[in-house]
């Protein structure tokens, strides 16, 4: 008798983000790492993981530096490798989606489409060398891109047909990829990463709206040192917004501020006016990657949209 296909661990990397799924199990944790003297490391925040119960050395931002020859220096001045980082924060993930168990389970790891071969080449090296993955079975590395084309075709579908444009709206950048679906979906040409779209601006948008309401009102003075804490938590505050903005049509968030306390109002399309000017400046981009490629517009047969910002409606009628 056969053996049963045994499933697969997936695991992705994101400069916001970090996921794994199993087969019956889905974990998502903020890349952020938790580095600990006598106990393996954490990834995530202690409000998503429970486990980051004590205190430990945090690392952040750590994501797209992989490749950089720079170290990145931690608060205690230590150096780390970014792609040794990122192996760790991985190890950590799978660990988590697994239950704790150590598994021999073939394993894929997704990284960002954009990254330049000598990342992908640093992150592949960076894994052979850390025991717990190069004891187990052997990892594939492959473009999210790719990871984000198999799951299309399994739900909802894509044309077998035509060019495919892919565009991924991630927490800090959209990256756009042109795939050949006559091809198997292989891309036409390399990546293209716009920084001008991203969760992070729309966080920043959204706080710059409020901001600028408050102060015409004379509720808020941005000027004192008091604010800056506060402008770190109202921006928090809207990036929970932003997110509820994508199901519902308002979102309230509770201010806290020097001058003022109380509930402010946002709502879709206020979202939608903050974010109009980059998303259409994408658009072109994207008008501007099919010309260079040869491409006519009536060869273009899908674009399918991917990633957090995939879920505001403006995104996607806009596409």
């Amino acid at each position: 008798m056969a053996k049963p296909t045994r499933p697969a661990v997936g695991l992705s990397i994101g400069a916001t983000n970090m996921a794994a799924v199993t087969a019956d199990r889905a974990v998502i944790r903020k890349s952020v790492l938790t580095l600990y003297g006598q106990r393996p490391p954490e990834v995530g925040v202690p409000s998503e993981n429970p486990n980051i119960d004590e205190p430990g050395l945090v690392i952040t931002d750590f994501v797209n530096r992989v490749g950089d020859p720079s170290a990145v220096v931690a608060s205690d001045g230590s150096t780390h490798r970014s792609e040794a980082l990122v192996g760790d924060a991985l190890g950590a993930l799978r660990y988590a989606a697994t239950g704790g168990r150590t598994s021999a389970e073939p394993v894929a790891v997704s990284y960002p489409a954009h990254w330049h071969p000598a990342a992908v080449d640093a992150l592949n090296t960076a894994l052979n060398r850390n025991s717990e993955w190069s004891s187990n079975a052997p990892v594939t590395l492959l473009p999210d891109t790719a990871a984000a084309v198999n799951a299309l075709q399994s739900n909802p579908g894509l044309p077998a047909r035509g060019i495919i444009a892919v565009c991924d709206f991630g927490g800090s950048g959209t990256s756009l990829t042109l795939v050949d679906a006559a091809n198997g979906y292989q891309p036409v040409a390399a990546t293209v990463r716009h920084a001008d779209l991203s969760g992070d601006m729309m966080d920043q948008a959204l706080l710059n709206h409020v901001v600028a309401g408050l102060s015409a009102a004379g509720s808020f003075d941005t000027s004192g040192t008091s604010a800056i804490g506060s402008l770190t938590r109202l921006r928090a505050d809207c990036r929970r917004a932003k997110e509820q903005l994508s199901s519902s049509t308002v979102a309230t968030l509770t201010a806290d501020l020097p001058g003022f306390r109380g509930d402010i109002q946002l709502t879709r399309a206020e979202l939608d006016e903050a974010i109009r000017q980059p998303l259409d400046t994408f658009v072109g981009v994207i008008q501007e990657t099919l010309q260079r490629n040869g491409i006519e517009a009536g060869n273009l047969s899908a674009i399918a949209a991917v990633g957090g910002g995939a879920n505001i409606p403006a995104i996607t009628t806009t596409l």
